[in-house]
């Protein structure tokens, strides 16, 4: 009698995951890299069952004709397009019973190359920087409209997006720490192996 259920155990385990009874399972947190289907550029991706972090990279020439278009000038479109620059896209993916609350600051981020550890530079950072240089009011809200928020709260199905700026050379390749907190509970990840576009022309696709 024994021995059978021995046998039966692992049968009756996968029924009561089958059938939603393990609430405790989580999908595994995994990395991914590719190529994103809109952009056509090189993107890493944290995918967790609660949420996902995406960087996609952008080209020099894309983030110099975007600041272009908002009116800077040529010595401030050169200065934000000599950084490293990723479109960063944000997800809360929870719903129903299994709803979380995410919250971010990107002050608490930082990335590794070159034997260097180096902090993100937020939208406040940015905002002394343009006004020091006398930057048009316009200009400045359309610049900070355009970066992922330095902090921000996500409900269930929330989501956001915003350039995030790396201090590095076009081309270089760096580690980058994320940290964020699921229902108040710190959560870190590194990704790794990110690499800055190339300083290039690309026929569109």
């Amino acid at each position: 009698m024994q021995k059978r259920m021995r046998r039966r155990k692992p049968l009756l385990l996968a029924i009561l995951a089958m059938s939603g009874m393990h609430f405790s399972a989580t999908l595994p947190a995994e990395i991914v890299t590719g190529t994103d289907e809109l952009a056509k550029l090189p993107y890493w991706e944290y995918r967790s069952d609660y949420m996902t972090l995406r960087f996609v990279q952008r080209l020099p020439d894309q983030t110099r004709a975007y600041f272009a278009g908002r009116g800077f000038k040529q010595a401030e479109i050169d200065l934000i397009a000599s950084k490293c620059v990723f479109q960063t896209v944000y997800k809360n993916i929870t719903k129903g019973e299994n709803q979380r609350v995410i919250q971010h600051n990107i002050r608490d981020w930082r990335y590794h190359a070159n034997g260097k550890t180096l902090m993100m530079r937020p939208r406040e950072d940015w905002k002394t920087e343009w006004q020091k240089r006398n930057v048009p009011v316009a200009q400045q809200v359309a610049f900070e409209w355009s970066l992922l928020p330095t902090t921000q709260v996500f409900q269930a199905g929330d989501y956001n997006w915003g350039m995030s700026f790396i201090a590095l050379p076009h081309g270089t390749t760096f580690d980058l720490d994320i940290a964020w907190q699921v229902d108040g509970k710190p959560q870190q990840q590194t990704i790794k192996n990110m690499t800055c576009a190339k300083d290039e022309n690309l026929a569109p696709q």
